[in-house]
């Protein structure tokens, strides 16, 4: 990237992997030999950047999601527990719950440390609040069971239910 102007700039990358996969040959010659390995679901970003000028954030993000062999990006290997095919299911009904105040779930979620610090950092200035929600849900889900896991006995706290009466309706269809 070179001789950029700009207020704010965003890069994301979000790539999918498959951990039991090879390479599988070339399909157009052969692949260059990679200065840097990513290994164990990585992403390496190796892009210099030069004469840019920015007047507000720089902000750089990596998801990374393993899909199961066979099937298509964004659908869930079968061997996800129980706990991710139970947001998975309802990830639309949390939506429209959690959006009505989408710091307060993001706050106890990252408090759990359900959420690392970056993710945090890259979810509390979304907006609109249903962007955020559904981004903190698809990190959550892409964190695996064990995050799942725990963001469910949050939505089960008192004050969660307390904040989002519907999560009682929504927990107990799930949970």
């Amino acid at each position: 990237m070179t001789n950029v102007k700009a207020k704010n700039l965003n890069c994301r990358i979000e790539t999918g992997s498959d951990p039991g996969s090879s390479q599988t040959g070339s399909a157009g010659g052969q692949v260059p030999q990679a200065d840097y390995t990513a290994c164990g679901g990585g992403v390496i970003w190796a892009d210099t950047m030069s004469g840019v000028t920015l007047d507000g954030d720089l902000n750089f993000s990596a998801n990374t999601c393993r899909v199961g062999a066979g099937t298509a990006a964004g659908t869930l290997p079968s061997s996800q527990g129980p706990a991710v095919k139970m947001i998975v299911e309802h990830k639309v009904e949390l939506i429209a719950c959690l959006k009505a105040d989408h710091s307060f779930i993001l706050q106890h979620a990252h408090t759990k440390r359900i959420i690392t610090q970056r993710q945090y950092w890259n979810l509390k200035d979304i907006s609109p609040p249903e962007k955020n929600v559904t981004n903190l849900i698809d990190e959550v889900i892409v964190n695996g069971q064990e995050s799942c896991s725990l963001f469910l006995e949050v939505l089960k706290e008192p004050e969660v239910l307390q904040t989002y009466p519907q999560l009682i309706k929504i927990t107990k269809q799930c949970c």
